[in-house]
């Protein structure tokens, strides 16, 4: 069976994750740091254009960074670690399963889902840090799992040495998250079964040496590096404690300003990050509601698979900042709900439960014919060769009809795993054949190192200031070219001070980049154009400084439906 995991998710990892470029958010950062992680002397800490990077601990960048230092600094080296993430983390979840006693076919469901609902695999296949962390928890929650039904002794130490290692793995991924994901699993079961001996057993307790194995020798670098004490509290504290409430920060570390949260905003989205697998997971729910209830194993697995994302959502929704996939590692637990779910309600039906194995087929089926009508809208556009797009389009449709035709043949039969197993066959089907064509197109779009090129080599014998920006314009231009250039923060403040005094210290030669608002036009922009006409992007702080007299706008850098900067110059001399 776990095999057969592997083998199943195969093609959705490789597409994603080796057929592609480095996109935005994040991947240009995270490579940029990969790159120098892959030649710098201590590499104690992370660093973004040769700057300390104190988001996160270093084990993917490690990861990162050495597949570069073996392979060469290409995109898909880098996300070769993730390959790895992705096959633990599939296993983990197909393992802890078959150890809640699922027969084979709903415990594969259960790492399909975990593995293929739509933040989960985004998290899979992007260079960042939440692959890694999403192998950690999984790791840990199939420890504690394995500790909680153990007898005493050497079988329950070394199921809660798997959570220790689990939880390590995911701290020195992404920090807090590791231990939370599953102390939260551990603690709710605990309180709800009253097992209140359980903390009291040396075999919790034993793994954290090999936590401190982990952790430690790197926690007592980072202590002895350069400003390691503000590192540490950067770390620790603003990285972790800020990301809840404000805390008395400077403004580079006030991690509340960005990525704001709202009330709710996790239970609004979660239909989508759970796609196409929502519907289900609603089924698995409403079962829940009952089976949560009864006593012996069976009901402690579904409190488990509860503890293992609800109490984490929870957390998160307290949070001061939130994005989608700071809510993956929860997906693994909604996993788990659904092989419960296959499993239970094949043996014993519901009213609603053929209708949500159905609807899920039918929501697989709206899928592929977006895919398709992405690619047919490449075509019109003249972004994609319409022939293959055409035929792709086609293909998307086929394939996705014959798988769906089976799992709804299955799902009337009242076979849920099966027809399940269908619906992740048309799902993968589609995604892989429409992304062979879409991805080339979007990479076109994501060409950061070519702008960075060119960037580079206009600006090579000037003095280059870059006016607050954002870090993927810091890591585009050092990232294999280390450019020589400034920052000029504004601070919130009018610019126009900066940039003077800028071109004041260094002459005529002196140049700022600036990035633009909105995104560059394209053939598809163009094409919707005649549909229903946008008004163009302005060029936002680089206008106002062009037109208040303040600068010159020498040169333009713009990559079809994607990034646009303006080049500054000093102004004329009057």
């Amino acid at each position: 069976m776990l095999l057969l995991v592997v083998l199943a998710l195969a093609p959705l990892w490789l597409t994603g994750m080796f057929d592609r470029g480095l996109w935005t958010p994040d991947e240009p950062r995270e490579a940029d740091i990969a790159w120098r992680m892959s030649s710098q002397p201590d590499r104690t800490l992370p660093q973004l254009a040769g700057t300390p990077f104190l988001e996160k601990p270093p084990l993917s960048y490690w990861m990162a960074g050495g597949a570069i230092s073996a392979f060469g600094d290409f995109p898909a080296v880098a996300r070769a670690p993730n390959l790895l993430y992705a096959v633990i983390t599939a296993l983990a979840v197909g393992a802890l399963a078959f150890a809640m006693e699922l027969p084979a076919l709903p415990a594969l469901i259960a790492a399909l889902v975990a593995a293929s609902a739509l933040t989960a695999y985004r998290v899979a296949i992007w260079l960042a840090a939440d692959a890694c962390l999403l192998a950690g928890c999984a790791l840990a929650l199939l420890g504690t799992w394995l500790g909680l039904r153990a007898p005493a002794g050497t079988r329950k130490a070394g199921g809660y040495a798997l959570l220790h290692i689990g939880a390590a793995v995911g701290f020195m991924a992404k920090s807090a998250p590791g231990w939370l994901v599953p102390g939260l699993a551990l603690l709710t079961l605990i309180v709800w079964e009253r097992r209140w001996q359980e903390l009291r057993r040396w075999e919790l307790y034993a793994g954290l040496a090999l936590q401190a194995l982990i952790i430690g020798p790197w926690i007592v670098a980072v202590a002895r590096s350069t400003h390691g004490a503000d590192a540490l509290a950067t770390l620790f504290w603003h990285n972790v404690f800020g990301r809840f409430t404000h805390l008395s920060s400077p403004a580079a570390l006030d991690y509340t300003t960005g990525h704001h949260n709202t009330p709710g905003k996790y239970l609004f989205e979660l239909p989508l990050y759970l796609l196409p697998w929502t519907l289900v997971v609603v089924a698995a729910l409403r079962r829940a509601w009952t089976r949560m209830r009864e006593p012996g194993a069976r009901g402690t697995a579904w409190r488990f698979a509860l503890g293992s994302c609800v109490p984490f959502l929870v957390l998160l929704s307290l949070a001061a900042t939130a994005r989608d996939i700071y809510a993956a590692p929860a997906l693994l637990g909604f996993g788990l709900l659904v092989g419960l779910w296959a499993e239970d309600a094949r043996g014993l039906p519901r009213r609603g439960d053929r209708l949500a194995a159905l609807a899920t087929a039918a929501l697989v089926g709206a899928i592929a014919v977006v895919l398709a009508l992405a690619l047919a809208l490449l075509a019109a556009a003249g972004a994609a060769a319409p022939l293959l797009c055409t035929l792709g389009a086609l293909g998307v449709i086929a394939a996705a009809a014959i798988a769906l035709g089976f799992a709804a043949r299955a799902a009337r039969g009242g076979d849920f795993p099966r027809s399940l197993a269908w619906s992740y066959a048309g799902y993968a089907l589609a995604l892989c054949l429409a992304a062979r064509l879409i991805l080339p197109v979007v990479d076109r779009w994501q060409d950061l190192p070519a702008l960075a090129a060119r960037i580079h080599s206009d600006t090579a014998q000037q003095a280059l200031a870059l006016l607050d920006p954002d870090e993927t314009t810091i890591a585009m231009l050092d990232h294999g070219l280390a450019t020589r250039f400034t920052v000029l923060a504004s601070g919130g403040a009018d610019p126009r001070g900066a940039l003077e005094g800028w071109f004041a210290a260094h002459g005529r030669e002196a140049r700022v980049l600036v990035l633009l608002p909105g995104h560059a036009s394209g053939a598809v922009s163009e094409f919707l154009a005649r549909l229903y006409p946008l008004p163009a992007p302005g060029d936002g702080v680089a206008g106002t400084l062009t037109a208040a007299g303040a600068a010159a706008l020498v040169a333009r850098y713009e990559l079809p439906q994607g990034r646009r900067y303006a080049l500054l110059a000093p102004p004329p001399a009057h």
